[in-house]
């Protein structure tokens, strides 16, 4: 059945909303995660060694619950990596460590249908569209429906933010934190003040560019912090870190 995408939406009307990241590659985690009021949760492709297989089995268990949107994290942008990771039902991509327009744009076309794009036309199969059951509504569909987001990971890249808001098709700009922090040879310094400044610097960038701005907490920055400095998305954790850190409280007590 297609539906609206619910973070889409609230990205469009300036609601705060929340997401979780799924890094272990289990469908019962999604499965758990999708029954709590996440708006969003995000299969990983990026870091984990597991396939397309187990990531479509995770976007299938967590189809239920709260019905939140269900995104994918991408290695890369060729239209070869894009398009079965769509047509497998993500809701959403998001591209790491991006940089120049032209790879912003990239992402755009590999998950548009021509003439807009050159996503192939699989959608008289795909599960994305009800194994063919939807063949004639889903392009249109995903035309209106699909969630683009490109992460802010470097200095470079947050130079670049003005000229790739310009891009058509941007739904989000996501800053990675950890990466951002590396770039400039402080990785994990959260109170460094060259990190400080390029994340503020990010910051102002992408809420002046009008793109929503989204993120990740950080120590002392919690979501209601971030939302203050006009985050509309921000990441609680991931299903790892929920794990590891309620066995060590288990332990602790």
């Amino acid at each position: 059945m297609l539906r609206a995408n619910r973070l889409k939406r609230r990205l469009a009307a300036g609601a705060p909303s929340v997401g979780c990241w799924l890094f272990m590659g289990s469908p019962s985690t999604a499965e758990l995660l999708s029954h709590l009021p996440f708006d969003a949760l995000i299969a990983d492709l990026e870091h984990r060694s597991t396939g397309i297989g187990t990531m479509t089995d995770q976007l299938r268990a967590a189809n239920g619950g709260t019905q939140p949107t269900l995104l994918v994290r991408v290695p890369d942008a060729r239209p070869e990596t894009v398009k079965p990771v769509l047509d497998s039902g993500a809701e959403g991509l998001l591209l790491p460590c991006v940089e120049r327009v032209e790879d912003l744009a990239g992402l755009v076309a590999a998950a548009s249908y021509p003439p807009h794009g050159v996503r192939g036309l699989h959608y008289t199969v795909s599960r994305a569209a009800g194994w063919g059951a939807y063949a004639a509504d889903y392009p249109a569909h995903a035309a209106g429906e699909t969630l683009i987001v490109a992460m802010i990971e470097s200095a470079a890249g947050v130079q670049a933010i003005p000229e790739m808001a310009k891009v058509t098709g941007i739904d989000m700009f996501f800053i990675g934190p950890l990466d951002l922090s590396a770039s400039i040879g402080v990785a994990g310094r959260w109170d460094d003040p060259g990190f400080l400044d390029l994340w503020r610097e990010a910051e102002r960038r992408i809420v002046e560019s009008g793109v929503a701005l989204g993120g990740t907490i950080l120590p002392g920055y919690g979501a209601a912090a971030l939302f203050e400095r006009g985050y509309r998305f921000a990441t609680l954790g991931a299903d790892a870190g929920f794990l590891r850190n309620a066995a060590l409280a288990a332990l602790a007590a």
